[in-house]
Protein backbone atom coordinates (compact mmCIF):
# COMPACT_ATOMS: atom_id res chain seq x y z
CA UNK A 1 0.00 0.00 0.00
CA UNK A 2 1.36 3.43 -0.89
CA UNK A 3 2.55 5.92 1.73
CA UNK A 4 -0.02 8.27 3.34
CA UNK A 5 2.03 11.08 1.81
CA UNK A 6 1.79 9.54 -1.64
CA UNK A 7 -0.04 10.98 -4.64
CA UNK A 8 -2.89 9.39 -6.53
CA UNK A 9 -5.14 10.53 -9.34
CA UNK A 10 -7.30 13.64 -9.19
CA UNK A 11 -10.37 11.43 -9.63
CA UNK A 12 -9.56 9.61 -6.39
CA UNK A 13 -9.09 12.93 -4.63
CA UNK A 14 -12.49 14.09 -5.84
CA UNK A 15 -14.01 10.83 -4.67
CA UNK A 16 -12.46 11.31 -1.23
CA UNK A 17 -13.61 14.91 -0.97
CA UNK A 18 -17.13 13.88 -1.95
CA UNK A 19 -17.06 11.20 0.77
CA UNK A 20 -15.98 13.81 3.32
CA UNK A 21 -18.69 16.27 2.29
CA UNK A 22 -21.36 13.57 2.58
CA UNK A 23 -20.30 12.94 6.18
CA UNK A 24 -20.12 16.64 7.10
CA UNK A 25 -23.55 17.34 5.60
CA UNK A 26 -25.19 14.40 7.36
CA UNK A 27 -27.75 14.58 10.16
CA UNK A 28 -25.41 12.41 12.25
CA UNK A 29 -22.82 15.22 12.35
CA UNK A 30 -25.22 18.21 12.16
CA UNK A 31 -25.11 18.90 15.90
CA UNK A 32 -21.44 18.05 16.43
CA UNK A 33 -19.45 21.12 15.26
CA UNK A 34 -16.34 20.06 17.21
CA UNK A 35 -16.27 16.72 15.41
CA UNK A 36 -16.93 18.42 12.06
CA UNK A 37 -13.91 20.67 12.56
CA UNK A 38 -11.76 17.76 13.76
CA UNK A 39 -12.63 15.56 10.78
CA UNK A 40 -12.10 18.44 8.33
CA UNK A 41 -8.68 19.11 9.86
CA UNK A 42 -7.55 15.47 9.69
CA UNK A 43 -8.72 15.01 6.10
CA UNK A 44 -7.32 18.36 4.97
CA UNK A 45 -3.87 17.38 6.26
CA UNK A 46 -4.07 14.16 4.27
CA UNK A 47 -5.30 15.92 1.12
CA UNK A 48 -2.29 18.24 1.37
CA UNK A 49 0.14 15.35 1.78
CA UNK A 50 0.84 16.29 5.41
CA UNK A 51 -0.41 13.15 7.15
CA UNK A 52 2.88 12.87 9.04
CA UNK A 53 2.05 16.13 10.87
CA UNK A 54 -1.12 14.67 12.40
CA UNK A 55 0.05 14.35 16.00
CA UNK A 56 -1.80 14.71 19.30
CA UNK A 57 0.00 17.98 20.10
CA UNK A 58 -0.81 19.52 16.71
CA UNK A 59 -4.47 18.52 16.95
CA UNK A 60 -4.71 19.99 20.47
CA UNK A 61 -3.18 23.34 19.49
CA UNK A 62 -4.58 23.69 15.95
CA UNK A 63 -8.12 22.36 16.46
CA UNK A 64 -8.89 22.73 20.15
CA UNK A 65 -6.93 25.97 20.74
CA UNK A 66 -4.82 24.56 23.54
CA UNK A 67 -1.82 26.76 24.52
CA UNK A 68 1.74 26.02 23.31
CA UNK A 69 2.56 24.41 26.68
CA UNK A 70 -0.15 21.76 26.14
CA UNK A 71 0.61 18.65 28.20
CA UNK A 72 -1.09 15.52 26.85
CA UNK A 73 -0.45 13.64 30.09
CA UNK A 74 -2.77 16.00 31.97
CA UNK A 75 -5.23 16.92 29.21
CA UNK A 76 -6.95 14.10 27.33
CA UNK A 77 -9.13 16.25 25.04
CA UNK A 78 -7.65 14.84 21.81
CA UNK A 79 -8.06 11.20 22.84
CA UNK A 80 -11.61 11.85 24.07
CA UNK A 81 -12.69 13.66 20.90
CA UNK A 82 -11.02 11.09 18.64
CA UNK A 83 -12.95 8.35 20.44
CA UNK A 84 -16.18 10.31 19.86
CA UNK A 85 -15.27 10.84 16.18
CA UNK A 86 -14.64 7.14 15.55
CA UNK A 87 -17.96 6.31 17.24
CA UNK A 88 -19.87 8.88 15.14
CA UNK A 89 -18.30 7.65 11.90
CA UNK A 90 -19.38 4.09 12.69
CA UNK A 91 -22.87 5.35 13.53
CA UNK A 92 -23.08 7.26 10.23
CA UNK A 93 -21.95 4.34 8.04
CA UNK A 94 -24.26 1.94 9.90
CA UNK A 95 -27.23 4.24 9.26
CA UNK A 96 -27.74 7.05 6.77
CA UNK A 97 -24.38 6.43 5.08
CA UNK A 98 -24.85 2.68 4.67
CA UNK A 99 -25.08 2.94 0.87
CA UNK A 100 -22.03 5.14 0.37
CA UNK A 101 -19.28 3.59 -1.79
CA UNK A 102 -16.35 5.08 0.19
CA UNK A 103 -16.00 4.93 3.96
CA UNK A 104 -13.77 7.13 6.13
CA UNK A 105 -12.04 4.99 8.75
CA UNK A 106 -9.74 6.06 11.60
CA UNK A 107 -8.15 3.05 13.23
CA UNK A 108 -8.00 2.84 17.03
CA UNK A 109 -4.79 4.43 18.29
CA UNK A 110 -4.28 6.28 14.99
CA UNK A 111 -5.13 9.83 13.89
CA UNK A 112 -4.74 9.51 10.09
CA UNK A 113 -8.02 8.91 8.22
CA UNK A 114 -8.24 6.20 5.59
CA UNK A 115 -10.67 6.23 2.64
CA UNK A 116 -11.82 2.66 2.16
CA UNK A 117 -13.69 1.34 -0.89
CA UNK A 118 -16.64 -0.62 0.47
CA UNK A 119 -16.76 -2.73 -2.71
CA UNK A 120 -13.26 -4.04 -2.09
CA UNK A 121 -13.49 -7.17 -0.01
CA UNK A 122 -9.91 -6.66 1.16
CA UNK A 123 -10.81 -3.14 2.46
CA UNK A 124 -7.86 -1.52 0.72
CA UNK A 125 -7.30 2.09 1.76
CA UNK A 126 -7.43 4.82 -0.87
CA UNK A 127 -4.48 7.05 -0.19
CA UNK A 128 -4.76 10.79 0.61
CA UNK A 129 -3.27 12.91 -2.12
CA UNK A 130 -1.73 16.22 -3.05
CA UNK A 131 -3.77 19.42 -2.51
CA UNK A 132 -6.42 20.66 -4.92
CA UNK A 133 -8.33 23.89 -4.18
CA UNK A 134 -11.51 23.11 -2.21
CA UNK A 135 -14.39 25.53 -2.69
CA UNK A 136 -17.08 23.31 -1.20
CA UNK A 137 -18.71 24.79 1.96
CA UNK A 138 -18.75 22.34 4.88
CA UNK A 139 -22.51 22.70 5.27
CA UNK A 140 -23.37 21.98 1.61
CA UNK A 141 -25.70 19.04 1.17
CA UNK A 142 -24.54 16.36 -1.30
CA UNK A 143 -27.21 13.88 -2.44
CA UNK A 144 -26.97 10.32 -1.15
CA UNK A 145 -25.91 7.72 -3.70
CA UNK A 146 -28.16 4.68 -4.03
CA UNK A 147 -26.86 1.49 -5.70
CA UNK A 148 -28.73 0.42 -8.82
CA UNK A 149 -30.20 -3.06 -8.89
CA UNK A 150 -29.97 -3.26 -12.70
CA UNK A 151 -27.27 -5.57 -13.98
CA UNK A 152 -26.45 -2.91 -16.62
CA UNK A 153 -26.17 -0.04 -14.11
CA UNK A 154 -22.96 1.77 -13.36
CA UNK A 155 -21.24 0.51 -10.20
CA UNK A 156 -21.83 2.32 -6.96
CA UNK A 157 -18.26 3.52 -6.86
CA UNK A 158 -18.36 4.92 -10.41
CA UNK A 159 -21.73 6.55 -9.76
CA UNK A 160 -20.43 8.10 -6.55
CA UNK A 161 -17.40 9.43 -8.41
CA UNK A 162 -19.52 11.00 -11.16
CA UNK A 163 -21.94 12.66 -8.73
CA UNK A 164 -19.07 13.85 -6.52
CA UNK A 165 -17.25 15.43 -9.47
CA UNK A 166 -20.44 17.12 -10.78
CA UNK A 167 -21.33 18.42 -7.31
CA UNK A 168 -17.85 19.83 -6.77
CA UNK A 169 -17.82 21.53 -10.18
CA UNK A 170 -21.24 23.10 -9.61
CA UNK A 171 -20.31 24.31 -6.14
CA UNK A 172 -16.99 25.66 -7.37
CA UNK A 173 -18.82 27.61 -10.07
CA UNK A 174 -21.28 29.04 -7.55
CA UNK A 175 -18.49 29.97 -5.15
CA UNK A 176 -16.55 31.60 -7.96
CA UNK A 177 -19.55 33.73 -8.92
CA UNK A 178 -20.28 34.66 -5.30
CA UNK A 179 -16.77 35.65 -4.40
CA UNK A 180 -15.72 37.28 -7.65
CA UNK A 181 -13.67 40.38 -7.00
CA UNK A 182 -13.21 39.78 -3.26
CA UNK A 183 -9.45 40.13 -3.46
CA UNK A 184 -9.44 43.62 -4.95
CA UNK A 185 -6.94 45.85 -3.22
CA UNK A 186 -9.35 48.73 -2.73
CA UNK A 187 -13.04 49.27 -2.17
CA UNK A 188 -15.29 49.37 -5.25
CA UNK A 189 -15.86 52.81 -6.77
CA UNK A 190 -19.34 54.37 -6.64
CA UNK A 191 -21.69 52.65 -9.02
CA UNK A 192 -19.62 49.46 -9.19
CA UNK A 193 -21.41 46.10 -9.18
CA UNK A 194 -22.09 44.74 -5.70
CA UNK A 195 -21.48 41.25 -4.36
CA UNK A 196 -24.22 38.75 -3.62
CA UNK A 197 -23.68 35.78 -1.35
CA UNK A 198 -24.44 32.13 -1.99
CA UNK A 199 -27.62 31.10 -0.18
CA UNK A 200 -27.42 28.29 2.35
CA UNK A 201 -29.87 26.88 4.84
CA UNK A 202 -29.44 27.25 8.59
CA UNK A 203 -30.70 24.18 10.50
CA UNK A 204 -33.69 24.97 12.72
CA UNK A 205 -32.69 26.04 16.21
CA UNK A 206 -29.00 26.30 15.34
CA UNK A 207 -26.67 29.16 16.12
CA UNK A 208 -25.45 31.31 13.22
CA UNK A 209 -21.80 32.40 13.36
CA UNK A 210 -20.46 34.16 10.28
CA UNK A 211 -16.96 35.52 9.59
CA UNK A 212 -17.02 38.40 7.10
CA UNK A 213 -14.11 36.93 5.16
CA UNK A 214 -13.23 36.69 1.50
CA UNK A 215 -11.13 33.56 1.73
CA UNK A 216 -11.05 31.99 5.19
CA UNK A 217 -12.73 28.61 5.57
CA UNK A 218 -14.60 27.43 8.65
CA UNK A 219 -12.81 28.06 11.95
CA UNK A 220 -13.32 27.22 15.61
CA UNK A 221 -13.02 29.62 18.53
CA UNK A 222 -11.58 28.76 21.94
CA UNK A 223 -15.00 27.69 23.24
CA UNK A 224 -15.39 25.16 20.44
CA UNK A 225 -17.94 27.18 18.43
CA UNK A 226 -17.79 26.74 14.66
CA UNK A 227 -17.66 29.93 12.53
CA UNK A 228 -18.50 29.75 8.83
CA UNK A 229 -17.31 31.73 5.86
CA UNK A 230 -19.32 34.76 4.72
CA UNK A 231 -22.85 34.26 3.38
CA UNK A 232 -26.34 35.83 3.18
CA UNK A 233 -24.89 39.24 2.20
CA UNK A 234 -25.62 41.70 -0.59
CA UNK A 235 -23.20 44.49 -1.47
CA UNK A 236 -19.91 45.59 0.02
CA UNK A 237 -16.53 43.90 -0.36
CA UNK A 238 -14.89 41.42 2.00
CA UNK A 239 -11.17 41.82 2.58
CA UNK A 240 -8.62 39.93 4.64
CA UNK A 241 -6.65 42.32 6.84
CA UNK A 242 -2.97 42.41 7.84
CA UNK A 243 -2.23 40.53 11.02
CA UNK A 244 -1.73 42.84 13.98
CA UNK A 245 -2.60 42.75 17.69
CA UNK A 246 -6.31 43.01 18.49
CA UNK A 247 -7.00 43.90 22.11
CA UNK A 248 -9.72 42.44 24.36
CA UNK A 249 -10.21 39.14 22.51
CA UNK A 250 -8.79 35.61 22.78
CA UNK A 251 -9.91 34.92 19.18
CA UNK A 252 -8.21 37.54 16.99
CA UNK A 253 -8.97 35.52 13.84
CA UNK A 254 -12.53 36.91 14.00
CA UNK A 255 -11.15 40.40 13.37
CA UNK A 256 -8.58 39.56 10.67
CA UNK A 257 -11.13 40.13 7.91
CA UNK A 258 -14.09 42.46 7.36
CA UNK A 259 -16.85 43.44 4.95
CA UNK A 260 -16.53 47.08 3.84
CA UNK A 261 -18.95 49.40 2.06
CA UNK A 262 -22.71 49.75 2.19
CA UNK A 263 -24.14 46.26 2.49
CA UNK A 264 -26.89 44.16 4.02
CA UNK A 265 -27.49 40.66 5.37
CA UNK A 266 -30.68 38.63 4.96
CA UNK A 267 -30.34 35.70 7.35
CA UNK A 268 -33.02 32.95 7.43
CA UNK A 269 -34.19 32.16 10.96
CA UNK A 270 -36.83 29.94 12.45
CA UNK A 271 -39.46 31.96 14.43
CA UNK A 272 -38.34 32.60 18.00
CA UNK A 273 -36.26 34.80 20.29
CA UNK A 274 -32.57 35.25 19.56
CA UNK A 275 -29.51 37.01 20.97
CA UNK A 276 -27.51 38.96 18.39
CA UNK A 277 -23.84 39.93 18.62
CA UNK A 278 -22.08 42.14 16.09
CA UNK A 279 -18.26 42.10 16.05
CA UNK A 280 -16.22 45.15 15.05
CA UNK A 281 -12.56 46.22 15.21
CA UNK A 282 -11.13 49.22 13.37
CA UNK A 283 -7.42 48.74 12.65
CA UNK A 284 -7.10 51.70 10.28
CA UNK A 285 -6.00 54.25 12.88
CA UNK A 286 -3.16 54.07 15.39
CA UNK A 287 -3.04 57.28 17.41
CA UNK A 288 0.33 58.32 18.82
CA UNK A 289 1.91 61.31 20.55
CA UNK A 290 2.07 63.32 17.33
CA UNK A 291 -0.96 61.94 15.46
CA UNK A 292 -4.69 62.24 15.82
CA UNK A 293 -6.95 59.32 16.60
CA UNK A 294 -9.65 57.95 14.38
CA UNK A 295 -12.72 59.36 16.14
CA UNK A 296 -15.37 60.93 13.89
CA UNK A 297 -13.77 59.49 10.74
CA UNK A 298 -15.68 56.24 10.22
CA UNK A 299 -19.30 56.83 11.29
CA UNK A 300 -22.21 54.70 10.06
CA UNK A 301 -25.71 53.46 10.88
CA UNK A 302 -26.89 49.91 11.49
CA UNK A 303 -30.55 48.91 11.09
CA UNK A 304 -32.36 45.67 11.91
CA UNK A 305 -35.61 44.75 10.16
CA UNK A 306 -35.97 48.39 9.08
CA UNK A 307 -35.49 49.90 12.57
CA UNK A 308 -32.40 51.65 13.89
CA UNK A 309 -30.05 49.42 15.86
CA UNK A 310 -26.94 51.64 16.08
CA UNK A 311 -27.10 55.33 15.12
CA UNK A 312 -23.97 57.24 14.08
CA UNK A 313 -21.86 54.33 15.26
CA UNK A 314 -18.13 55.06 15.63
CA UNK A 315 -16.00 51.98 16.40
CA UNK A 316 -12.98 53.98 17.55
CA UNK A 317 -15.07 56.11 19.92
CA UNK A 318 -16.81 52.96 21.14
CA UNK A 319 -13.77 50.79 21.89
CA UNK A 320 -10.56 52.46 20.74
CA UNK A 321 -8.26 51.51 17.85
CA UNK A 322 -7.40 47.86 17.16
CA UNK A 323 -9.72 46.72 19.94
CA UNK A 324 -12.46 44.11 19.72
CA UNK A 325 -15.85 45.79 20.03
CA UNK A 326 -18.86 43.48 20.52
CA UNK A 327 -22.37 44.95 20.59
CA UNK A 328 -25.09 42.73 22.07
CA UNK A 329 -28.86 42.82 21.49
CA UNK A 330 -31.55 40.66 23.12
CA UNK A 331 -35.16 39.85 22.16
CA UNK A 332 -34.19 39.74 18.48
CA UNK A 333 -36.74 38.15 16.13
CA UNK A 334 -36.87 37.52 12.37
CA UNK A 335 -39.17 39.72 10.30
CA UNK A 336 -42.51 38.46 8.98
CA UNK A 337 -40.78 37.01 5.89
CA UNK A 338 -38.69 34.66 8.06
CA UNK A 339 -35.42 36.58 7.68
CA UNK A 340 -33.34 38.79 9.96
CA UNK A 341 -32.46 41.88 7.92
CA UNK A 342 -29.30 43.82 8.86
CA UNK A 343 -28.23 46.88 6.87
CA UNK A 344 -25.09 49.01 7.18
CA UNK A 345 -25.15 52.51 5.67
CA UNK A 346 -22.57 55.28 5.48
CA UNK A 347 -22.75 58.53 7.47
CA UNK A 348 -19.21 59.95 7.14
CA UNK A 349 -17.19 56.96 5.89
CA UNK A 350 -17.65 53.39 4.74
CA UNK A 351 -19.07 50.93 7.30
CA UNK A 352 -17.24 47.76 8.28
CA UNK A 353 -18.22 44.54 10.02
CA UNK A 354 -16.03 41.63 11.13
CA UNK A 355 -18.47 38.94 12.26
CA UNK A 356 -22.09 38.13 13.15
CA UNK A 357 -23.28 35.76 15.88
CA UNK A 358 -26.92 34.78 16.42
CA UNK A 359 -27.87 32.24 19.10
CA UNK A 360 -31.25 31.07 20.43
CA UNK A 361 -32.14 33.56 23.15
CA UNK A 362 -33.89 33.93 26.48
CA UNK A 363 -36.87 36.35 26.53
CA UNK A 364 -35.87 39.72 28.02
CA UNK A 365 -32.42 38.46 29.07
CA UNK A 366 -29.02 37.71 27.58
CA UNK A 367 -27.32 34.44 28.32
CA UNK A 368 -25.24 34.47 31.53
CA UNK A 369 -21.59 35.36 30.99
CA UNK A 370 -19.12 33.33 33.05
CA UNK A 371 -15.39 33.86 32.58
CA UNK A 372 -12.43 32.15 34.26
CA UNK A 373 -8.95 33.60 33.96
CA UNK A 374 -7.77 30.45 32.19
CA UNK A 375 -6.98 29.35 28.65
CA UNK A 376 -9.64 26.67 28.36
CA UNK A 377 -13.30 26.09 29.23
CA UNK A 378 -14.03 24.90 32.77
CA UNK A 379 -17.12 22.88 33.75
CA UNK A 380 -17.89 23.12 37.46
CA UNK A 381 -19.46 20.46 39.69
CA UNK A 382 -22.96 21.67 38.84
CA UNK A 383 -22.31 21.26 35.11
CA UNK A 384 -22.12 25.03 34.55
CA UNK A 385 -19.76 26.04 31.75
CA UNK A 386 -17.20 28.81 32.35
CA UNK A 387 -15.63 30.35 29.26
CA UNK A 388 -11.91 31.02 28.75
CA UNK A 389 -10.58 34.46 29.65
CA UNK A 390 -12.00 37.21 27.43
CA UNK A 391 -12.59 40.99 27.09
CA UNK A 392 -9.52 41.88 29.22
CA UNK A 393 -6.74 44.38 28.72
CA UNK A 394 -3.62 44.53 30.87
CA UNK A 395 -2.42 42.29 33.66
CA UNK A 396 -0.85 38.83 33.61
CA UNK A 397 -2.02 35.29 34.39
CA UNK A 398 -0.41 32.91 36.86
CA UNK A 399 -1.36 29.37 37.87
CA UNK A 400 -2.77 28.74 41.37
CA UNK A 401 -4.05 25.14 41.10
CA UNK A 402 -4.66 23.23 44.32
CA UNK A 403 -4.07 26.26 46.54
CA UNK A 404 -7.62 27.34 47.41
CA UNK A 405 -9.71 25.83 50.23
CA UNK A 406 -13.48 25.90 50.42
CA UNK A 407 -16.68 24.02 49.65
CA UNK A 408 -17.26 25.29 46.12
CA UNK A 409 -15.53 24.50 42.84
CA UNK A 410 -11.77 24.86 43.31
CA UNK A 411 -11.05 24.62 39.57
CA UNK A 412 -12.38 28.11 38.87
CA UNK A 413 -9.60 29.38 41.16
CA UNK A 414 -6.93 27.44 39.25
CA UNK A 415 -5.43 30.65 37.81
CA UNK A 416 -5.68 34.37 38.43
CA UNK A 417 -5.14 37.59 36.49
CA UNK A 418 -3.08 40.10 38.43
CA UNK A 419 -1.75 43.62 37.85
CA UNK A 420 -3.53 46.82 36.79
CA UNK A 421 -6.15 45.64 34.29
CA UNK A 422 -9.75 45.93 33.12
CA UNK A 423 -12.53 43.90 31.52
CA UNK A 424 -14.95 45.47 29.00
CA UNK A 425 -17.81 42.94 29.04
CA UNK A 426 -20.41 43.53 26.29
CA UNK A 427 -24.06 43.34 27.36
CA UNK A 428 -27.47 44.49 26.11
CA UNK A 429 -29.49 47.25 27.74
CA UNK A 430 -30.72 46.23 31.20
CA UNK A 431 -29.60 45.66 34.78
CA UNK A 432 -27.09 43.04 35.81
CA UNK A 433 -25.75 41.17 38.82
CA UNK A 434 -21.97 40.83 38.78
CA UNK A 435 -20.25 38.20 40.92
CA UNK A 436 -16.48 38.57 41.36
CA UNK A 437 -14.47 35.55 42.54
CA UNK A 438 -11.17 36.14 44.34
CA UNK A 439 -8.62 34.21 46.40
CA UNK A 440 -5.43 35.34 48.15
CA UNK A 441 -2.81 32.71 47.36
CA UNK A 442 0.41 34.74 47.52
CA UNK A 443 0.31 36.97 50.58
CA UNK A 444 -0.18 35.62 54.09
CA UNK A 445 1.90 34.42 57.07
CA UNK A 446 2.44 30.94 55.57
CA UNK A 447 2.24 31.88 51.89
CA UNK A 448 4.91 32.48 49.27
CA UNK A 449 4.89 36.25 49.69
CA UNK A 450 4.77 36.26 53.50
CA UNK A 451 3.27 39.32 55.11
CA UNK A 452 -0.48 39.33 55.57
CA UNK A 453 -3.00 42.09 56.26
CA UNK A 454 -2.14 45.20 54.25
CA UNK A 455 0.10 43.36 51.77
CA UNK A 456 -2.38 43.56 48.88
CA UNK A 457 -4.93 46.38 48.68
CA UNK A 458 -6.87 47.43 45.57
CA UNK A 459 -10.05 49.05 44.24
CA UNK A 460 -12.65 47.72 41.79
CA UNK A 461 -14.81 50.01 39.65
CA UNK A 462 -17.68 49.40 37.25
CA UNK A 463 -18.06 52.14 34.64
CA UNK A 464 -16.23 54.51 36.98
CA UNK A 465 -18.37 53.73 40.06
CA UNK A 466 -16.54 52.12 42.98
CA UNK A 467 -17.63 48.58 43.82
CA UNK A 468 -14.77 47.88 46.25
CA UNK A 469 -12.42 50.36 47.91
CA UNK A 470 -9.26 49.42 49.79
CA UNK A 471 -10.15 45.74 49.32
CA UNK A 472 -7.84 43.57 51.44
CA UNK A 473 -8.56 39.84 51.11
CA UNK A 474 -6.25 38.85 53.97
CA UNK A 475 -7.96 41.31 56.30
CA UNK A 476 -11.54 40.28 55.42
CA UNK A 477 -11.18 36.55 54.78
CA UNK A 478 -7.60 35.33 55.25
CA UNK A 479 -5.45 33.49 52.68
CA UNK A 480 -6.51 30.51 50.54
CA UNK A 481 -10.20 31.20 50.94
CA UNK A 482 -12.83 31.28 48.22
CA UNK A 483 -14.22 34.81 48.07
CA UNK A 484 -17.25 35.99 46.10
CA UNK A 485 -18.45 39.59 46.06
CA UNK A 486 -21.88 40.26 44.50
CA UNK A 487 -23.16 43.55 43.11
CA UNK A 488 -26.69 44.14 41.82
CA UNK A 489 -28.45 46.58 39.52
CA UNK A 490 -25.38 47.43 37.41
CA UNK A 491 -26.07 49.02 34.03
CA UNK A 492 -23.92 49.17 30.88
CA UNK A 493 -22.22 52.39 29.83
CA UNK A 494 -22.98 54.24 26.59
CA UNK A 495 -20.81 51.77 24.68
CA UNK A 496 -22.84 48.76 25.84
CA UNK A 497 -20.17 47.52 28.25
CA UNK A 498 -19.71 46.71 31.90
CA UNK A 499 -16.21 48.15 32.23
CA UNK A 500 -14.66 46.51 35.30
CA UNK A 501 -11.40 48.18 36.36
CA UNK A 502 -9.05 46.60 38.90
CA UNK A 503 -6.76 49.32 40.28
CA UNK A 504 -3.88 48.58 42.69
CA UNK A 505 -3.30 50.64 45.82
CA UNK A 506 -0.61 48.42 47.33
CA UNK A 507 0.84 45.59 45.28
CA UNK A 508 -1.34 44.14 42.50
CA UNK A 509 -5.08 43.67 42.06
CA UNK A 510 -6.23 40.17 41.12
CA UNK A 511 -9.32 38.18 40.01
CA UNK A 512 -10.05 34.48 39.36
CA UNK A 513 -13.50 34.50 37.74
CA UNK A 514 -16.36 36.85 36.75
CA UNK A 515 -20.10 36.16 36.40
CA UNK A 516 -22.57 38.52 34.75
CA UNK A 517 -26.27 37.65 35.18
CA UNK A 518 -29.08 39.57 33.46
CA UNK A 519 -31.68 40.55 36.08
CA UNK A 520 -34.37 40.80 33.40
CA UNK A 521 -35.62 44.26 34.21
Amino acid sequence: MASLNGVCSVSKLEEQRAALQLVLASATFAKNPRLVLLLEYLCDRCFKGEASSIKEYNIATDVFRRPPDFDQSGDSIVRVEMHRLRKKLKEYYAGEGASQPVQIVIQSGQYQPEFVSRQNTEQTAIEPVAPVPDLTPAWTSVPAIEPSKSRHAISRRALGLIIGVVALLLLAALAGLAFFGLHRASLPPPGAAVEHSVSAAIPAGSAVRIMCSSSRSNAQDREGNLWTRDMFFTGGTARDLPEQPIYRTPDPFLFRSARFGEFSYKIPLKPGIYELRLYFADTSYSPGPTTEGGEDVRVFDVAMNGSSLLSRFDIIADAGPSSADVRVFKDVQPAADGYLHLSFSKVTDTPLLNAIEIVPGIPHRIHPIRIVTQDATVIDRSGVVWSPDNYFQGGRIIGRRGMVDGPDDPQIYGRERYGNFSYAIPVADGRYTVNLHFAETYWGPNEQGGGGVGSRVFDVYCNGIALLRNFDMCKEFGPRRQIMKSFHGLQPNGQGKLLLSFVPRKNYANISAIEVIDEGR
